[in-house]
């Protein structure tokens, strides 16, 4: 039985890599899979190149100290486990910090769990298009005194050197994505890897018949 948190988006979903987010309602958001983005080989990419098979999409960011460590190590687990039929799950890693995380940054730590996981990140406004896409979004915030986060703007944002201590934060769900750019399902944060993996055969098993 698939594992999901049907629903998503924005206020619900969203979490920086220090909370959780809360359980959404139980429906799928209508999300366009649609996007212009740079690849962890530097290569300018759109959503086409990925078409035709079954994906799952992520947002996060390679200095995440929880979300998205735990949530990509889930998913290379339960595509080891899958054996040759991880061949047919290509799996999407978004970036949502394009000042620290560089195509070479990405493809190091997409390799680290699985060579199936493919890190792609953009320009501000590209990021911006694909989260909006995808009905979730993102931005950055700044410790202030009294410990306190102050929400950076954009501009905030690309003036800050990439060695400031400024947080990101992003949706923790997981998109299933199908052949024909249909969204199949949505896995909630602090799904196991075994859930992952009858997620994923599920939609295999579909696909076969």
């Amino acid at each position: 039985m698939p594992v999901t948190l049907l629903a998503v988006v924005a206020m619900a979903t969203l979490a920086s890599c220090q909370r959780e987010s809360a359980p959404a309602p139980a429906m799928l958001p209508d999300i366009e899979v649609s996007f212009e983005l740079t690849d962890e080989f530097a290569r300018p990419v759109s959503a086409d190149r990925y078409g035709g098979r079954l994906r799952l999409v992520f947002f996060g960011y390679t200095t995440c100290p929880d979300i998205c460590p735990i949530t990509l190590h889930n998913i290379a687990t339960a595509l080891r486990s899958l054996g040759n039929s991880a061949q047919r799950v290509t799996v999407l890693f978004i970036s949502v910090d394009p000042k620290r995380d560089t195509p070479d940054r990405l493809r190091q730590y997409t390799d680290a769990f699985h060579p199936s996981i493919i890190g792609l990140t953009g320009t501000y406004d590209q990021i911006l298009a694909v989260t909006a896409n995808f009905r979730t979004t993102f931005g950055y915030s700044l410790s202030g005194d009294g410990g306190h986060e102050r929400p950076l703007s954009r501009d905030d944002y690309e003036a800050l050197p990439a060695t400031v201590s400024y947080i990101p934060y992003h949706g923790s769900q997981v998109y299933v994505v199908g052949a024909n750019d249909e969204l199949l399902d949505i896995i909630g944060y602090g799904s196991t890897s075994a859930q992952i993996e009858n997620t994923l055969r599920t939609y295999i098993d579909q696909s076969n018949r």
